[in-house]
């Protein structure tokens, strides 16, 4: 009964978290800021394209006008996104858009390597944001991925119906026409409420 009632209680900041927010903040930050109040200090490492991992203390994402987008590993190893496929750093977890399923390519350096989506949920479904330009502006572009091993599928309201149909609460709220939320709020949410069910429904 405790840990329903913590669940819960997480789920509510959440959602409250997600609002109160900023509109000039990325989503990948609030995310972010959130699950650092509630988590340890991630472990920095990149995965390469071969699967081997290297582990680091420190690794730093550069970018600058005469500079190509990397990563600064312990200040001093340069590691280029054409040899990784995945890192996590002091701020997230990435991957590169050569696992996401469709979507369109990218090449916005911004807050992460250019091309690479950043893990906005962990959990039973995991969801992870891009940011691409439009034409005008970078914009932010969603993927889901049922559990660690499951293809990394780009975001549409189909998908998420199939991924939580069943688990009445999270559809019902993804669904709902009474939720005054938004994407990616709504999406946020209803991923976390149908991740928070699962971990009860195991135990």
């Amino acid at each position: 009964m405790k840990k329903l009632l913590f669940k819960a209680v997480l789920l509510f900041s959440l959602i409250s978290f997600l609002n109160s927010c900023a509109t000039d903040r990325s989503i990948a930050q609030r995310i972010s800021d959130y699950e650092n109040t509630v988590a340890d200090d991630p472990v920095c490492f990149i995965q390469r394209n071969d699967g081997t991992i290297q582990n680091f203390t420190t690794l730093k994402l550069v970018t600058g006008v005469f500079t190509s987008p990397h990563l600064l590993a312990d200040g001093q190893v340069k590691i280029k996104p054409e040899e990784i496929k995945a890192y996590q750093n002091q701020d997230h977890y990435a991957v590169s858009q050569k696992l996401l399923v469709s979507g369109k390519q990218s090449h916005v350096a911004r807050e992460t390597l250019p091309g690479f989506a950043i893990r906005v949920v962990k959990g039973k479904v995991n969801v992870y944001c891009k940011k691409f330009y439009n034409g005008e502006r970078a914009v932010n572009e969603y993927y889901l991925q049922p559990g660690e091993e499951g293809q990394i599928k780009l975001y549409s309201p189909q998908l998420m119906n199939e991924i939580v149909k069943n688990d009445a609460a999270a559809y019902n709220y993804f669904n709902s026409k009474t939720v005054k939320e938004h994407m990616p709020q709504k999406l946020l949410a209803a991923v976390q409420l149908y991740n928070n069910n699962q971990m009860v429904s195991r135990n």
